[in-house]
Order: C-alpha cells, then sequence, then structure tokens
C-alpha cells in the first residue's frame, strides 16, 4: 500500500506503473466502500431484543503492569474497576480516551487487546472504532479498517486474508489482498471481535494466528498492521505477552445508570425513581446493572412486566423469551393470546409451540458443540425449519466476509441459550437426562445451563438426576444426593477457587431446597470454606441463603470468606441470602443492610471469616450492635477490611465488648486504628475476649498508653506486630502497666524492630509481675516465630 513517504523515495524518472496506479485506486474504491458500510450499520433500541444501549458510553481504563490486592486499593479510580466478579482485573488502572489507545513506542507493534465483562459492550465499541474512522474522527494513520466478528462462522473456515475481507466479490478481495500483503500491511487497521468466542483450538490453526504473531521473517507476513482484539478477560491470557497495550472496558457507574435508564424511560422520572426502587429491593439485578447490555434487558423486563422485576436470573431471563414471544404474537400474527409457560409447551399456544421447541433444540445443540452461531446447514441437520428466527431470539445476522454472497448465520445469545438448553434438558424422561448428564461433563458452560435447570426444576429429588456440575467425569448415580455427595468430595479440602462448591451453592439457591442444604452442610462437616473464591454479589446471595439454613442447625456453622471480594454489597446480599430462609424467622429492611445483618439473624454460626474483602466503615457501627446480641459466634476475623477505627466511631466497638459475652477471638489486623480509647474502655468490662489481633494498624506509642488502660480482663495472647510507629518508650509504658495487670496474658507479639525490648524491658517485667504473683508473659516478634 504506497504512503506519502514511500512516493517520495520513488524517483522522477520511474513513475508508478499502471498496475500500481490501478491497485491504488482499487484500494481507494475500497476504503469508500468500508466507511459507506460502516456508516450504515445502526444498533437496535433498547426496548428491542436483543435490548443494546441507545447511548453510546464508553469508559476505559488502561491496564498497567502492577498487580493490586483485594480489599488493599488504595486508588478510587481502580476500587471503582473491582465489581467482585470472575472477570476483575487486578491491576493497576488509569483512565484513558479511546484516541489514546495505541502507545506512542518505536519499534513496538501497534497490538491493542480490549477486554470487558460479558455485557460490558465490546462489540459495540469495535464497530464504534469502525464507524468513527469511516467518519474521519479516529485513527486516520490508517488506510483502511477492517472489522471481523470471530463469531462469524466463516472466520472458522478462512484460509486466507482474502477470506476475511468485505468484499462485493471474490476478484476485489483477491486484489486487495495483494495489496496489503506487498506492504506487510502497513496502513491497515484489523479490529477482531471476541476472542472468547473462538474455539480453544482454532486460534492455532486458522488464519487469525498470522494476524495475531505474524513470521517476521516472511514478505507478507503483515507485522506493519496495526490490530485489536476484543476478549473476556478469563480467555485472553495468551494474548498478555504479544500486546503492546491493555485497555479495560468499564461498566456504569451509579450515575450514569440513572442517565441511562432516564434516557430509556424518555424522561419520566418517576418510572426512573420506581425502577430504582426494584433494583434496590432485588440483589439478583442489583449487582449486575452496572453492565450496559444487563441494565437494558432489566429495562426490557421493566417496561413488559408492568413496572415490575423477576427475582431470579432465571426469572429475569424467562421474561426477556416471554416478552419476545409476545411481540411475535401481537406484531406478526396480530394475536393477544397469553403467552403462557415456556417450561411447559403444552400451556404455548399453538402458533409458538414448535417454534419454541425447536429453539430449545437448537440451544442444547449449541451447548453440546460449544457453539452461539448457527448456518442454514445446522438448522437443516436438526431438522428446523428457517421461521424460528421470525420469532425475535434468533438473529439473523449477514456475514461481514461475504456479503457479496448474501451469506447470513444466525446468533443466538448466550444466556438465553443457556436457559433454553436447560428448558429442553428438563422435558427429556429420567433415562434421557442421564445420557445428556453423561455427554454433558465437562462442557465449559454446563454450570450457567444447570443453575438455569435448577431454577426451572427446582431440583426435585423424586427424580433420579437433577444436579449435576460440569468437569465431573464418572459414572452418574442414581439420585441426587449421590451427585452432591460426589461434587462436595472433589472440592473439600481445595485451598483457593472452589467454583465446582459455589456453583452447588448457586443451584440450592435458585431450587430453595433446604433438605438439600442440610445434606451439603453435612458433608461439609458444617464449615463452608470458600476462602480465594471469587464471589459476585449474586454468589453471596446463595451463600447467605445456604448459611441461614444451615445455621439453625445444632451443630454449630462456620463460614470462611477470606479474599473473596464480596465488599459491603457483597455483605449485604448475604443478608439478604440470609432473610430467604422460610425457617429463620428473619425480618431484614430493604434499606441500609450491612454485614450486621449476616451475624444478627443466625443463630448458630461460631466462626466468620471476611478477611481482605472491602467491607469500609458503612457496616462497622451495625455490625457491633448486632454483635452486641449474638451468642453463638466465637470467632470474628476482619482483617484489612478497609475499616477505620477512630474516636468517632470507636464507640460502636465499646458497646460491642461491653455488651457481647460469646466472642473470643476478635481480629481487626490490617486495618486504621487512630484511636483506641474506646477499645481499651470495652477491655476493661469484657468478660469473653480471650485474643485481640491488632497487627499492622498504624499504632503509636499513644495508641499502646491508651490500649493499656483497658487491659485488666482476661485476655490471654495480644497481637500488636507489624506497627512501625511504635517505640522502646511505647514498650516500656505497655510493660509498666502488665506487671500489676492481666494476670491471664500468656503471649505478646510485638514490632520486629523492638526485638530488644524482650530483653530491655519485658525481662524485668515478668520479673515484677512473678512478684506480684502473676505469670510469665511469652514476649515474640514476627522474626522469633
Amino acid at each position: 500500500m504506497a504512503t506519502k513517504e514511500q512516493n517520495q523515495d520513488s524517483t522522477t524518472s520511474c513513475p508508478p506503473s499502471r498496475e500500481r496506479v490501478l491497485l491504488n485506486h482499487k484500494l481507494s474504491l475500497y476504503r469508500d466502500y468500508l466507511q459507506s458500510r460502516y456508516r450504515m450499520q445502526v444498533s437496535t433500541s433498547a426496548t428491542q431484543w436483543p435490548p443494546v444501549p441507545t447511548k453510546t458510553i464508553f469508559k476505559l481504563a488502561m491496564i498497567q503492569k502492577e498487580e493490586i490486592q483485594r480489599g488493599r486499593i488504595d486508588d478510587e479510580f481502580v476500587r471503582l474497576t473491582i465489581t467482585g466478579k470472575i472477570d476483575d482485573i487486578l491491576l493497576q488502572k488509569t483512565p484513558v480516551n479511546l484516541t489514546n489507545i495505541f502507545p506512542e513506542i518505536e519499534d513496538t507493534r501497534n497490538f491493542v487487546l480490549i477486554e470487558g465483562a460479558p455485557g460490558s459492550g465490546k462489540s459495540t465499541l469495535a464497530l464504534h472504532i469502525c464507524q468513527e474512522w469511516a467518519k474521519g474522527k479516529l485513527f486516520q494513520q490508517f488506510d483502511i479498517a477492517i472489522l471481523v466478528r470471530l463469531r462469524d462462522p466463516l472466520v472458522r473456515e478462512a484460509k486466507t486474508i482474502e477470506d476475511l475481507l468485505p468484499c462485493r466479490n471474490s476478484t476485489l478481495a483477491c486484489q486487495i489482498e495483494a495489496t496489503i500483503s506487498g506492504t506487510d500491511g502497513k496502513g491497515v487497521l484489523w479490529v477482531l471481535d471476541g476472542w472468547d468466542e473462538l474455539p480453544s483450538d482454532l486460534p492455532r490453526h486458522s488464519i487469525i494466528n498470522k494476524l495475531i504473531q505474524p513470521d517476521m521473517s516472511q514478505k507478507g507476513a503483515l507485522h506493519e498492521s496495526a490490530v485489536i482484539v476484543t476478549s473476556r478477560p478469563l480467555s485472553s491470557a495468551e494474548l498478555h505477552p504479544l500486546v503492546s497495550s491493555r485497555v479495560e472496558v468499564l461498566g456504569f457507574n451509579p450515575h450514569e445508570l440513572e442517565q441511562y435508564f432516564t434516557e430509556c424511560l424518555k424522561g419520566d422520572s418517576q418510572a426512573v425513581q420506581t425502577l430504582l426502587e426494584r433494583i434496590r429491593e432485588n440483589p439478583v439485578v442489583e449487582g449486575s446493572c452496572y453492565l450496559p447490555l444487563n441494565a437494558s434487558i432489566v429495562v426490557n423486563c421493566f417496561l413488559s412486566d408492568n413496572h415490575s422485576l423477576p427475582t431470579s436470573n432465571h426469572g429475569i431471563f424467562t421474561s426477556i423469551v416471554q416478552s419476545s414471544l409476545k411481540r411475535y404474537l401481537q406484531e406478526k400474527l396480530g394475536k393477544t393470546t397469553p403467552v403462557g409457560d415456556i417450561t411447559s409447551p403444552d400451556s404455548l399456544p399453538s402458533e409458538i409451540s414448535t417454534q419454541t421447541v425447536q429453539m430449545c433444540q437448537l440451544a442444547y445443540h449449541g451447548i453440546e458443540k460449544n457453539k452461539a452461531t448457527f448456518t442454514d446447514g445446522d438448522l437443516a441437520a436438526l431438522c428446523i425449519t428457517n421461521d424460528i428466527s421470525n420469532v425475535g431470539l434468533l438473529q439473523t445476522v449477514p456475514s461481514i466476509i461475504s456479503d457479496g454472497h448474501l451469506v447470513y448465520y444466525c446468533f443466538l445469545h448466550l444466556s438465553i441459550q443457556e436457559l433454553l438448553a436447560a428448558i429442553h434438558i428438563s422435558l427429556m424422561s429420567p433415562k434421557q437426562q442421564i445420557s445428556v448428564f453423561q455427554k454433558l461433563f465437562g462442557n465449559p458452560r454446563f454450570s450457567a445451563v444447570f443453575q438455569f435447570y435448577a431454577g426451572i426444576t427446582k431440583l426435585s429429588t423424586s427424580r433420579p438426576i437433577l444436579s449435576k456440575l460440569p468437569r465431573f467425569l464418572c459414572p452418574v448415580p442414581a439420585t441426587i444426593f449421590d451427585l452432591v455427595r460426589k461434587v462436595v468430595k472433589t472440592e473439600k479440602g481445595k485451598y483457593g477457587e472452589q467454583p465446582l462448591l459455589l456453583s452447588l451453592i448457586n443451584c440450592l439457591y435458585e431450587a430453595e431446597d433446604s433438605r438439600l442444604c442440610v445434606f451439603v452442610d453435612n458433608l461439609l462437616n458444617h464449615n463452608l470454606d470458600l476462602d480465594r473464591t471469587t464471589m459476585n454479589p449474586i454468589d453471596c446471595l446463595s451463600v447467605g441463603y445456604f448459611a441461614s439454613v444451615c445455621s439453625n442447625s445444632s451443630n454449630g456453622f462456620t463460614l470462611s470468606l477470606s479474599n473473596c471480594s464480596i465488599g459491603d454489597q457483597g455483605c449485604k446480599f448475604l443478608a439478604r441470602g440470609l432473610s430467604k430462609c422460610p425457617n429463620s424467622n428473619n425480618d431484614i429492611p430493604t434499606e441500609g443492610i450491612h454485614i450486621a445483618e449476616i451475624i444478627e439473624n443466625t443463630s448458630s454460626i461460631s466462626k466468620l471469616v471476611l478477611s481482605n474483602n472491602a467491607i469500609g466503615n458503612s457496616g462497622l457501627c451495625t455490625l457491633c450492635e448486632a454483635l452486641s446480641t449474638n451468642t453463638s459466634l466465637k470467632i470474628l476475623d476482619l482483617d484489612y477490611c478497609s475499616l477505620t477505627i477512630s474516636d468517632d466511631n470507636g464507640a460502636a466497638l465499646y458497646q460491642l465488648l461491653n455488651t457481647n459475652n460469646s466472642l473470643e477471638y476478635l481480629d481487626l489486623s490490617g486495618n486504621t486504628v487512630t484511636s483506641c480509647r474506646h477499645i481499651a474502655a470495652g477491655l476493661a468490662v469484657n468478660k469473653s475476649l480471650r485474643i485481640l489481633d491488632l497487627s499492622y494498624c498504624k499504632l503509636t506509642d499513644q495508641s499502646i498508653e491508651e490500649l493499656s488502660t483497658g487491659l485488666i480482663n482476661k485476655i490471654e495472647t495480644l497481637h500488636i506486630r507489624g506497627n512501625g510507629s511504635i517505640t522502646e518508650d511505647g514498650m516500656k509504658t505497655l510493660a509498666r502497666h502488665l506487671t500489676t495487670h492481666c494476670s491471664e496474658l500468656t503471649w505478646l507479639y510485638i514490632p520486629k524492630h523492638l526485638r530488644s525490648c524482650i530483653k530491655t524491658v519485658f525481662i524485668d517485667a515478668n520479673k515484677e509481675r512473678k512478684r506480684n504473683g502473676l505469670p510469665k508473659i511469652f514476649v515474640l516478634t514476627i522474626l522469633s516465630l
């Protein structure tokens, strides 16, 4: 592709050949064709299916290399990008404009990876980039921008660059390929949308690999072209070493979400406030509305269901399907017949019954083959008629590659596909279900299918096969209890992520089967340990429900959620899950719910670990108030929970220590303690606490002096490690007090920079304690441990 620089290098005596002039002319025509094509593509409105945002809002973040830890994020911008979802990117980030996503680094190939959770708007952004280029507003350093939807079936069949080019005919495509290859792709921007939608083995064997990893030693390797790839974070790890920059597509913040709803509801402020109230009452949707696609689905449900919202994930997508069927009956057939229950084909009107059954069959076929796009050949092989696309759920999309040949493919939204596949399975006989589970074990999308399945069937234990999770390759047991037993056995004792166990807990919530919850609790020995398992708010809701059922037993119940990134919103959903159990007799309000209700509304949780979750100060006061009346909790671990304990809010801790008679272990390490005055006052009257951990709390000598006044109770172990501002004077103050107080204190852990105080201060203090009839205190540091 000739550039101005290349033309200047040519001598005046050697004008461009007639062939070169012709190719440049064809390239110019091709650029005009692409620009016209991109300008013509428009999005549907948010009230249609598939619903998409009606207003384009793109917020981007440039991803840096520095890692961050959940619960220890100081940067407010970065904190807002961490949602507790499995697609969180735990790296430092900075805001970036779309115009600046290509780094200005010489001798570096322009390869940008754009990542985002499903529904964040990656595909919309890919089209937006090409449309802005076509309008002359973006990336004008490129002569042509080529958008390739990687979900397109023709991409999987592509053998050459020619096969990827949107062209009217193959002759022009061949000529354009020759021009592009002749300059190693210089001046070309490839926008490859949907890396995560390719089969896992395809990138290594397809022509796409030539764009991702060109062979620099070969002529025509396209190493001069720029590449933008969009992908879900879970599927893009192999690209990280190759890219010049990584960018994240961010979702709505609360203010932007309200703006979006205002637009969709045409400025009806009363309807907007009603919708926001419905969302706050509904934990299923509240935790996911930050994603534009999810927000548009919620608006669709709100408009079609008389300003109400479903209460489960299954209910939300069922509502979408029913709404689409209703629209088809009214607008296409002129019928006002009620749609009926989509999970029961016999209840559907005859005009849509066959299409719905076929749609479920097609969805199940897609799950089996791990595909979301279908060709006419796929439909014919399954004996499915083409008119199922008229219903509206199955999109008929012209291929962006061979549009001149009028090639189309069908696309079924992934969540809709998983719901319809679950319906298809639920309609089978028990024997067929066994065969299905045998085939689908290990399928990467089966976990989502099964959660829809649990919502449909409620995991009725009268059926022989109603519970199973993916990647569990074994003979199918005879009953649901055998299945659950084997799943728990697979996950029990694992360190780190436990997606199978968490998926099972989600299914138990969808099914609301307390009998199965108790069965799982017994298998877990009354200890649900999900440490280091990433949990979103819906996961928290399910875990809360499970804990509510199980904590009402007489055996005690331990809930460990360290490093799960649940945050204050996750804590709220835990509390709401607790309130859902029909036997717990909880009355939890819908506003102002915090971590407190997790403790206040359980009868026998003995241990609760919430370390490394950014709970913050919002729940501290209500937490302490709830603990004041709790009689079962003995261990509470709140280390690194972004708490700040000061004179202003320390009174809540005094109330806790003054009235609670069961708590024996309190871990506040890693939080900020600016004043120990209220803690000391509470310790002076508390009769149950045995271990207090204030390590890494930024304590000072003043803090130690305040704390010492309260050490007159039965504390056995005190941790003040990692507090670098404490000096030897602080240790002397503490030692003087301990010579006559704290008769049961046995272990004292001090900062390692003060280890010399073990000999210079505490040996004399222990001698004085012995003269006063008090036991010896063993003083240790981190270094000694």
